[in-house]
Order: C-alpha cells, then structure tokens, then sequence
C-alpha cells in the first residue's frame, strides 16, 4: 500500500530531481547515482523535445494520477515502487513523462532513480 508518508517522502526526493533536470546538471544526476539510464541516454531524450524545461508549479506534485502516479511493483523487487511525473517546458506541462523507480532503504528512507523518459 501506498502510504501518505511515502508519497511525501517522494515528492521531497523528486523536487531536488527535477531542479537538477532544470539546472542542467545531468552529469551529477548520473555520477551521485540517481539514474539507472546513462548521461548519454539522458541528453538524448531531452534533445528531441522543444523548448526550455521549467520548474512545475508546487501543485504539480499534488495532482495524483494526473502529473505524478506512483504504483506499486507487481514483479519481484527492487525497486520497491515505480512512478512517473509530468514534466514543464516553457512553464507549461509537457507530454515528457519522468519515469521513475523508488527504493525503500532498510531505515525506510527512500532513493529514487530515474529510469527512462518518454513522451506520453
């Protein structure tokens, strides 16, 4: 079951994500272990799509099920979950779709890594 507590938590680690996303700093996002696709892979979907990502307004990370989904992993884990997050470019929202696994870590912290991105 999908506790408030953990979509809290997620929503923390997916705020810092994002900002680096935006910032540019895909490189970190890969060497600090955050991503289970590569820098290359990564710059690669970013390049196909138009125009200037953007930080998504704080109510994007409220809107379950329409900007941000988390689920359960029905096949053995790790990861413990999965999700997926809508991306803004230009201050708007995307059809660029964060896809996402989360790990639950012993001491119930939780480490989420990007796993692909893909236009929804």
């Amino acid at each position: 079951m999908i506790t408030n507590s953990l979509k809290r938590k997620t929503v923390e680690k997916l705020k810092v994500l994002i900002h680096q996303l935006v910032e540019g700093n895909i490189e970190n996002i890969v060497s600090y272990g955050f991503s289970e696709i590569t820098e290359a892979e990564i710059r690669e979907e970013l390049q196909y799509y138009p125009g200037k990502m953007t930080l998504p307004p704080n109510a994007a990370y409220q809107n379950w099920e329409e900007e941000i989904d988390i689920y359960e992993v029905g096949y053995e884990a790790p990861p413990n979950y999965e999700g997926t997050f809508t991306l803004y470019y230009d201050e708007e929202q995307s059809d660029l779709t964060l896809k996402f696994n989360i790990y639950v870590e012993k001491d119930n912290k939780i480490l989420i890594k990007i796993r692909d991105l893909d236009v929804m």
